[in-house]
This record gives C-alpha cells, sequence and structure tokens, in this order.
C-alpha cells in the first residue's frame, strides 16, 4: 500500500490562534464599551443624582430615600399664617350665603336692626351684620378664626349683594380693610349679568380687595338648584371666570361650585341649608389646609 502524503499542521494552528485572538478582540471591545457607559453614569452630576434618589428611582439605596413619615405636607401661606398666630384681622365679603340665611339660627340684621354696621355709602344705605349664632360656614371660621389668635372677625355678608356693588363702591364695603379678605360674590350676579360684564366686575372688585388686605381669597359661588332658563349664566361658568382671574393676579382661589349637594339647599333650591353651609366650609378648609 502506497504511504499517505502527511498533512501539515500548521495552517490548522494559525487558524485557531486567528480565531481565539479575534474573540478575545470582540470580548475586550464589548468590556470597554461597558466600562465607558459606566463612566458616563459616574459623572452624572450630583444634583441630578440626588433628584434621582429623592424621587425614589432604583439606584436610590433605602437609606438614602426620604422617610414618607418625616415628609410634612405644604401648607399655604393662610394656613402657615393662621397657625403661627400672625393673622389679626379677617373680613368676610358676600351675600346671603356668606350672611348664612338658609342655615338654623338665621335671623335677618336688617329686619331687625341689630348687628355692627358692615356697610355704608354714605347716602342713606346701611346693611348690618348677621348674628353668630347662625350655623353657617361664616361662624364656624369665626370660631377657628378665635382658637387662632384672630382678634377681628367681620362677616361682610349681605343680601342680594353682587359684585357689581364691591366694584362700584369698595369703600363702602371694605371699610377700614383686614389681614385676610375672602370674597364669595357671583350667585346673585348669575341671574343678571353675563360673562363679559361679570368679568369687567369681578376685575375692578378684587383688584380693589386685593388692595385692602395681605392675603386675598376668592370662592366661587355653589351650583345651585335654579332652572337654568332663570340664569343669564350658569355659576359654574362664573367659576371659571373667577379662577382665571386668580390665575393672572396670584389670588387664592377656592373652587366651591360642587361643595353643596342637591340635598343640602333649602326649598328655594337657591340657598343651602346648614349642612349645605357647612359642606362649603369643608371645602374652604380642605382648599387652604385649615
Amino acid at each position: 500500500m502506497a504511504q499517505r502524503p502527511r498533512r501539515r499542521r500548521w495552517p490548522v494552528l494559525v487558524a485557531c490562534v486567528l480565531a481565539v485572538a479575534l474573540a478575545g478582540g470582540v470580548l475586550l471591545a464589548m468590556r470597554m464599551q461597558a466600562s465607558g457607559n459606566g463612566n458616563k453614569a459616574d459623572e452624572m452630576p450630583s444634583e441630578a443624582a440626588d433628584v434621582r434618589r429623592d424621587q425614589g428611582q432604583p439606584n436610590a439605596t433605602a437609606e438614602q430615600r426620604p422617610d414618607p413619615q418625616s415628609v410634612q405636607p405644604r401648607k399655604t401661606e393662610l394656613a402657615t399664617l393662621l397657625a403661627e398666630g400672625r393673622v389679626d384681622s379677617i373680613r368676610l365679603v358676600g351675600d346671603s350665603i356668606t350672611a348664612g340665611y338658609g342655615t338654623d339660627g338665621y335671623v335677618d340684621p336688617d329686619l331687625a336692626g341689630e348687628g355692627d354696621v358692615i356697610y355704608d355709602d354714605g347716602e342713606g344705605t346701611v346693611h348690618r351684620e348677621t348674628s353668630s349664632e347662625a350655623q353657617s360656614w361664616a361662624n364656624e371660621f369665626r370660631s377657628y378664626a378665635s382658637e387662632h389668635g384672630v382678634s377681628r372677625f367681620v362677616n361682610a355678608g349681605i343680601n342680594g349683594a353682587f359684585m357689581a356693588g364691591l366694584a362700584e363702591r369698595p369703600q363702602a364695603w371694605l371699610g377700614e380693610g383686614a389681614d385676610v379678605i375672602f370674597v364669595a360674590l357671583g350667585t346673585n350676579d348669575a341671574g343678571y349679568y353675563g360673562p363679559e360684564e361679570y368679568r369687567d366686575a369681578s376685575e375692578r372688585a378684587l383688584a380693589a380687595a386685593a388692595d385692602a388686605c395681605k392675603i386675598l381669597v376668592v370662592v366661587s359661588p355653589v351650583s345651585d338648584l335654579r332652572p337654568e332658563p332663570m340664569l343669564v349664566e350658569p355659576a359654574g361658568s362664573l367659576g371659571d371666570i373667577l379662577h382665571q382671574i386668580c390665575e393672572a393676579r396670584g389670588y387664592l382661589f377656592v373652587d366651591a361650585r360642587d361643595a353643596v349637594a342637591p340635598e343640602q339647599f333649602s326649598e328655594d333650591g337657591l340657598h343651602p341649608t346648614t349642612d349645605g353651609s357647612l359642606a362649603i366650609w369643608a371645602c374652604i378648609c380642605d382648599t387652604l389646609d385649615l
């Protein structure tokens, strides 16, 4: 039998060496890329890392994340000042709902001829403050304010009042002003004024109120049960107008449009009962952190 020629093995060895080297190069490149990405993460600004940790994202350890028990809710400026006893006077400017008409214990002060004067235009028109016995949101606020060091609290709620009335005679209604003024007007306006008229009156009235206080709070009218044909503009739309003005001017806004349930109105469908008025107070407390 003829002898087979011996195969040369070195080409095979060279090919193996080259394959190993190529694989090693790919692996090295991958490691370098991973290392480069790690360097970028290491170079992340400390502020960004702190934000990511504070947000509780995965890279934050349990020790770095804030304890939910230690995070205090943000308070409104008014709530803080009241809590610290730094509010001396509060004045409410509103209509019959602010006065407490429809609530238990309410007595019309103008008919009774009793109570401090809250409005005097100097031409013979005078209105008096409703009794503190009425179980209304205003009197709930009066008690709360007294407990927090407020020495002068005036409920200048007037039956049948309009935002236009405050715009036209602010001095007669605002008196000497107060540290904090609440304006809650619009229920009566809804039956007489369109949106542009109401916006104009509101801008002038609220600007005058803001000039007479340190903090102005605007409370929207509630959505009552009057049939739509009775209204020129629904209370909901007037609330939108007030919200827009407050955002533009920096006034505090309380949206009370849905605060009162249908069963919490008096038989006239307009004035909240005691329960309804207290629901308005609850809405104010919730909005302002009181």
